[in-house]
C-alpha cells in the first residue's frame, strides 16, 4: 500500500507542477458567498432545489467524493431515512420504512433507481455506476406521477457529468487505503468542432474484504462514454454507452450477537460452523458456511436523450437498452445460494413540456419491457440448505409496462401556484419454467410419495426425492396514480408547499405452485414543508412534515406452499401500515470559510395489520416477538401488528462542520468532520432482540490541501473513527433451534454489516 501511495503522490505531484503554468481556473462554487445552489431535474425540468416542492436531498459531486460514496449501500450514511443493505449481492433499499427484501430474481424494489433518467429495474445493475457523477437526487415519498412503477417509497437518481462544448478538460484521481484499497478514476472532455463534445470516464477499484473470511470486498470497474451534439440552441442529442463490471468474493455476513473478538468475523469462522454442526439431529447435514463465494456482474447499456424546442413545447425522447448478467455464490442467509440471471431491459420515454411564468407543464408516455432468463447453460438459481435444496433449471419471464402521464403547475396568484398530476399504468407479467425441490426419500417404499420422483442425479446428495413444479402464468395490473399540491412564496427566499401523492408497486409471482401470486401495494403520502434562506443566503432552513399510509404491504419470507413439505421464499400482502414524522435540514455558512450542516429525521411508524404464515412443522416454533395463532396443518399465523416498520429508526440524522484555511500563497487547507446517528430499529420481521440494531453514532474526519489554482488536491480521511459495528439487515437462519446449546437465545441470526474503521488518501489533478 505504501508503494502505491508514493507512486500516486509522485504522479499527481508531477501533474501539479504542470498545473502551476496553466491559467487560473474559474473560482469554484464553494468560494462564493452563502449556501450554494444545486440545480436538480427531479420534476423533469431544471430548477433550484430550493424551489422544488418535493422532499428531496441533492448530494453534490464534491460531497459524494468526500464521503466515499461508491455504491448504493453507502447512501445510508449520508441520507437520513434511507437504508440500503444487501441480501447476497442485491441492494435492498428502504425509505422511511418503505422497501422490499429483494433477495431473488422475482423481487422488485419499492424505490426506483434511475441513471440519467433511465429506470434500472434490478438494483444489482447499479453497483459500479457511481463515478464521474454530477449529483445524486434522493426523492422521499411516492413518485407515481412522473416516475411510475415501483417508486412507491421514492426514487434515487444518479446524474452523470455531461460533456461540455468548446473545452478540453477532465481529471485524474487516485486513492489508496487500508484493506489494500486502491482506486483510479479519470475523465476526459474533448470538443469535436463547435457543436459537439465527447466525455469519456472510467473507474477501477480493488479492495480486500472487510470480513475475516475475505467477503465484503470490492473488485469493480466501469467505463462510460457520452457524445453530445448541439447544432443550435434548440436541439441537443446525447448518446451514452457504458459498461459496469463487478467481481471478487461478494457480500458476506456476520453472526449477531457476535462471538468474542472482531465484530467482522465472517460466518465461515470455525466457531460459527461449530454452532451449526451442534444442531441436534440434523447438524451434520446442514450446508456449511464456506469461503468459495463469488460475485460476477456485467452490465452493458446504451441510451439516448433528444431535446428539441420547436415553438410551443420541448420534445424530450429517451430510448434505452440494458443487458445485464449476474452470477454469484453467496452464503449471506446461512446457506448456499447460486444465481445465474440474464436480464434484458428496453425502455422509451417521450415527453412534451413547456414553461412560462404562468404555467409549467409536462405530458408524456412510457414503455418498458424486461425479459429475464437463466444464463445459457446454467440454472437461474440453486439453493442448498443441506436438509432441502431447490433449483430453477430453466426460467423465462417478461414484464411489459405502458404508461401515460401529465403534470402541470399553474400560477393562480403572484405568490401561489397549484400543481396537479395524473398517471395511468398498465402492466403485464408472464413467466414460464421449472422449479425442482429435493428432499429426503421416505423410509419405506415407495421412496418418494405423491408426485415426487426418485432422482439419483440430484445436485445435493443424499436428497434424492425430487418434486417438480411447472412455473407458468400471466398477470396484468392497471393503476391510476396522482398528485395534487400547492406552492406559496412567503418571501423571496421562503416557500411553503404541500402535496398529496400516491405510488404503486407492482404485484407478481414467486417460485412455487399456485397460488403463487401477490397483489400490488399502494402508498398515499401527505407532506407539507417550508424551504427558507436567511441572513443574506448564509442560512438555509428546510422543514417538512409527512404522513404516509401503506396498503397491501408486500413482505418476503420463508413460508410453506400448497404442496406438503414444499416451502420457499414467498411474497405475501401482509396488510396496512403508516409512517409519519418530520425532516429538518439546516445549512449554515456564516462566512466563505465555515460550513455547518445538520439533517435530522423523526419517523414514527407502525404496522396496523401484518399477518404472515410460519411453517412450524418444518422449522419448529417461530422465534418471534409477535403474537402467535394456533397450529393448523403444520403452520401458524404470526401477527405483528403494532410493531414499527423494519429498517425505520425513529431518529436518524447527520451533522458536519468544515473549515477552510486560506494560505498566503492562495492555496487552501480544508478540515472537516461529519457524523451520522440513528436510534434502534428492527432489521427483520421476527422482531426479536437479536434482529435489532441498537442506537449508534459514527464519526468521519478528513483533511485536504488544494493548490492556489485549484488544479491539484490531496486528501486524507478516517471513516468510522470509533469502529462501530452497524448492522444493515438481518436474517434468522431457520434450521437452528432453541435445543442447540451453542446458539444464542432465539436461534442463529446472520447479518450484513457496514465497514469498520477505514483510512486512506486521495490525490486529484484537474485540467
Amino acid at each position: 500500500m505504501i508503494r502505491r501511495l508514493l507512486a500516486t503522490t509522485c504522479l499527481f505531484s508531477s501533474g501539479a507542477a504542470l498545473a502551476q503554468e496553466a491559467p487560473p481556473a474559474t473560482p469554484p462554487a464553494d468560494e462564493q458567498v452563502g449556501v450554494q445552489d444545486i440545480i436538480v431535474t427531479a420534476s423533469r425540468r431544471a430548477e433550484n432545489v430550493q424551489r422544488t416542492a418535493l422532499s428531496i436531498q441533492a448530494i453534490s459531486a464534491d460531497d459524494l467524493t468526500r464521503r466515499g460514496i461508491s455504491k448504493p449501500e453507502d447512501l445510508s450514511a449520508i441520507a437520513p431515512g434511507v437504508s440500503v443493505a444487501t441480501s447476497g449481492n442485491s441492494p435492498q433499499t428502504y425509505i422511511r420504512g418503505v422497501g422490499n427484501y429483494a433477495a431473488n430474481s422475482y423481487a422488485e424494489g419499492a424505490v426506483a433507481y434511475n441513471i440519467d433518467g433511465v429506470y434500472v429495474s434490478r438494483g444489482w445493475a447499479t453497483r459500479s455506476a457511481l463515478y464521474d457523477l454530477d449529483r445524486v437526487e434522493v426523492l422521499k415519498g411516492p413518485q407515481g406521477t412522473l416516475y411510475g412503477r415501483n417508486a412507491s417509497g421514492g426514487a434515487i437518481n444518479f446524474l452523470t457529468a455531461r460533456p461540455r462544448l468548446g473545452q478540453v478538460s477532465g481529471f485524474a484521481e487516485g486513492e489508496v487505503g487500508n484493506y489494500d484499497l486502491w482506486r483510479a478514476t479519470a475523465a476526459l472532455n474533448l470538443p469535436i468542432g463547435k457543436t459537439a463534445a465527447l466525455r469519456a470516464s472510467g473507474q477501477i477499484t480493488r479492495r480486500d474484504g472487510y470480513l475475516s473470511n475475505g467477503y465484503d470486498d470490492d473488485h469493480s470497474g466501469g467505463a462510460r462514454v457520452h457524445l453530445l451534439w448541439e447544432p443550435n440552441a434548440d436541439v441537443s442529442l446525447l448518446l451514452t454507452g457504458s459498461y459496469q463490471g463487478v467481481g471478487g468474493k461478494g457480500a458476506g455476513s456476520v453472526l449477531n450477537p457476535s462471538l468474542p473478538g472482531s465484530r467482522w468475523r465472517g460466518i465461515s469462522d470455525p466457531a460459527v460452523v461449530r454452532i451449526v454442526r451442534n444442531e441436534p439431529g440434523i447438524g451434520g447435514l446442514l450446508t456449511g458456511f464456506a469461503d468459495d463465494g463469488f460475485a460476477k456482474i456485467d452490465v452493458y447499456a446504451i441510451s439516448g436523450e433528444l431535446s428539441w424546442k420547436f415553438g410551443p413545447a420541448t420534445l424530450t425522447l429517451i430510448p434505452a437498452y440494458r443487458d445485464a448478467k449476474l452470477s454469484d455464490r453467496t452464503y449471506v442467509p446461512g446457506f448456499q445460494v447460486n444465481d445465474d440471471e440474464h436480464d434484458r431491459q428496453t425502455s422509451v420515454e417521450a415527453r412534451l413540456s413547456n414553461e412560462t411564468p404562468a404555467l409549467k407543464w409536462v405530458i408524456g408516455g412510457y414503455y418498458f419491457n424486461e425479459e429475464q432468463s437463466n444464463i445459457d447453460g446454467r440454472r437461474l438459481q440453486y439453493v442448498s440448505q443441506g436438509v432441502n435444496a431447490q433449483t430453477v433449471p430453466n426460467f423465462a419471464s417478461q414484464i411489459r409496462s405502458y404508461a401515460g402521464f401529465g403534470q402541470a403547475t399553474l400560477r393562480v396568484l403572484d405568490a401561489l401556484r397549484l400543481t396537479g398530476g395524473l398517471r395511468y399504468t398498465y402492466e403485464r407479467k408472464r413467466q414460464a419454467g421449472l422449479t425442482s425441490s429435493y428432499g429426503f426419500p421416505n423410509a419405506a417404499p415407495p421412496l418418494c410419495s405423491g408426485t415426487a420422483v426418485f432422482d439419483p442425479s440430484t445436485p445435493s446428495p443424499p436428497l434424492f426425492c425430487r418434486l417438480d413444479v411447472q412455473l407458468g402464468g400471466r398477470l396484468s395490473y392497471n393503476s391510476w396514480t396522482w398528485k395534487a399540491g400547492f406552492e406559496y412564496d412567503l418571501a423571496p427566499a421562503s416557500m411553503l408547499y404541500g402535496n398529496v401523492s400516491t405510488g404503486f408497486k407492482s404485484g407478481g409471482f414467486f417460485a412455487a405452485p399456485a397460488p403463487n401470486t401477490f397483489l400490488p401495494e399502494k402508498l398515499t403520502a401527505f407532506d407539507m414543508g417550508i424551504k427558507n434562506r436567511f441572513l443574506d443566503n448564509r442560512l438555509q432552513l428546510n422543514i417538512e412534515a409527512f404522513y404516509w399510509k401503506y396498503r397491501d404491504h408486500q413482505e418476503a419470507h420463508l413460508a410453506p406452499t400448497t404442496l406438503p413439505g414444499f416451502f420457499t421464499f414467498v411474497t405475501e400482502n401482509a396488510g396496512r401500515a403508516k409512517s409519519y414524522g418530520a425532516d429538518v435540514d439546516v445549512q449554515f455558512r456564516p462566512d466563505p470559510n465555515d460550513t455547518l450542516t445538520l439533517k435530522v429525521q423523526y419517523n414514527k411508524s407502525k404496522y396496523d395489520t401484518f399477518v404472515y404464515t410460519h411453517p412450524t412443522a418444518v422449522f419448529g416454533p417461530p422465534a418471534t416477538g409477535c403474537a402467535l395463532g394456533p397450529l393448523v396443518n403444520g403452520a401458524q399465523k404470526v401477527d405483528c401488528a403494532g410493531f414499527q416498520l423494519v429498517r425505520s429508526p425513529t431518529w436518524t440524522g447527520t451533522a458536519g462542520y468544515s473549515h477552510d484555511f486560506d494560505l498566503a500563497s492562495g492555496a487552501r487547507i480544508t478540515a472537516g468532520v461529519t457524523g451520522q446517528f440513528a436510534s434502534s430499529s428492527y432489521l427483520s420481521i421476527e422482531f426479536i432482540p437479536t434482529t435489532e440494531q441498537d442506537s449508534y453514532a459514527t464519526v468521519d474526519a478528513d483533511l485536504s490541501y488544494t493548490t492556489e489554482n485549484r488544479r491539484f488536491s490531496i486528501s486524507a480521511y478516517v471513516r468510522n473513527i470509533t469502529n462501530e459495528g452497524v448492522l444493515t439487515q438481518a436474517f434468522r437462519y431457520p434450521f437452528i433451534s432453541s435445543a442447540n446449546a451453542l446458539a444464542a437465545p432465539g436461534g442463529m441470526v446472520l447479518a450484513s454489516i457496514r465497514p469498520p474503521r477505514t483510512v486512506g488518501a486521495r490525490a486529484r489533478f484537474n485540467f
